[in-house]
């Protein structure tokens, strides 16, 4: 049960992320490979203000708007300009901006693992002798409203729009539907649950540059097992590849547990290419 409680927590970093790289494919039809970093840069932020005396929540407030701002500014100067060039090249660019956000970061504050210290930070639960931090609570709990949230964002009228805007663009426009902005909007959207995902998991442990290279990994799993479409699917296949992933480095090795991320992404592909969800998806009529 610890290790299952453990993956839990881990699961909902990876289901998190998932829902973020969902959010801008559904939207903008994206696949976005800078996520992790664009929520690691908010986190440094936060980190460092966290780091310098600033209360726990303005800390938050800020990172959250951080990222957010950061994800919308991304959309409006680069990934409009190459949108009418097709997705290839909208691809090379989430790619080229994980690697310039990274080496950014590391310029700027150093490849120092860094901590997000929260109010509940090293306090415990003794549940039936169970042994339950905040952290985990806490992360646990974020990520279900999170998942719960989003999907009734994507349930409104602009979560509708957005939909369209993504299966046609053109169509969409000539109902009136302002593709600009729900662009806008998703980039946001997106860079504002990425940038939870990782202050939770600073919260929890240490990040580092390192970090978000094998968390949008993850995070591309869990969207892989929703078929890049169902929100439901991504958060729960987060939180079934932070169990696995758990269960083999408790009972297996550390060593094997990324082996089993790729693994988990060849089994979906070869098994069901749209996902474990397909044909379970709400449809508008």
């Amino acid at each position: 049960m610890q290790t299952v409680l453990s993956g839990l927590e881990s699961g909902s970093w990876f289901a998190l992320l998932g829902l973020a790289i969902v959010v801008v494919m559904k939207a903008a039809d994206v696949p976005n490979f800078a996520m992790a970093e664009i929520g690691l840069v908010a986190t440094y932020v936060g980190t460092v203000l966290n780091a310098a005396g600033i209360s726990f929540w303005p800390a938050v407030v800020v990172t959250l708007v951080i990222g957010t701002l950061l994800a919308i500014v991304i959309d409006l100067a680069l990934m409009r300009k190459l949108a009418k060039h097709g997705h290839f090249p909208l691809l090379l660019m989430t790619i080229g901006l994980s690697l310039a956000l990274n080496a950014l970061i590391g310029l700027i504050w150093g490849h120092e693992p860094r901590s997000f210290t929260a109010p509940w930070s090293g306090n415990h639960l003794d549940v039936g002798g169970l042994d339950v931090s905040w952290a985990q609570v806490v992360t646990i709990v974020v990520g279900a409203l999170g998942a719960i949230g989003i999907t009734a964002f994507f349930r409104s009228p602009m979560g509708a729009q957005m939909r369209a805007v993504a299966e046609n663009r053109e169509t969409a426009r000539l109902i009136g539907v302002n593709a600009g902005r729900l662009s806008a909007i998703a980039w946001g959207l997106g860079g504002l649950i990425a940038s939870t995902a990782v202050m939770l998991q600073a919260q929890s442990t240490l990040v580092s540059t390192h970090s978000a290279a094998s968390l949008i990994i993850y995070g591309f799993v869990a969207a892989t097992m929703g078929g890049f479409v169902s929100l439901f699917g991504t958060f729960a296949g987060g939180l079934a590849l932070g169990i696995i992933q758990q269960v083999v480095g408790t009972y297996i090795s550390t060593s094997a547990q990324f082996a089993v991320a790729l693994l988990a992404v060849f089994l979906v592909l070869m098994l069901r290419p749209g996902g474990f969800t397909k044909g379970m998806r709400l449809r508008d009529v």
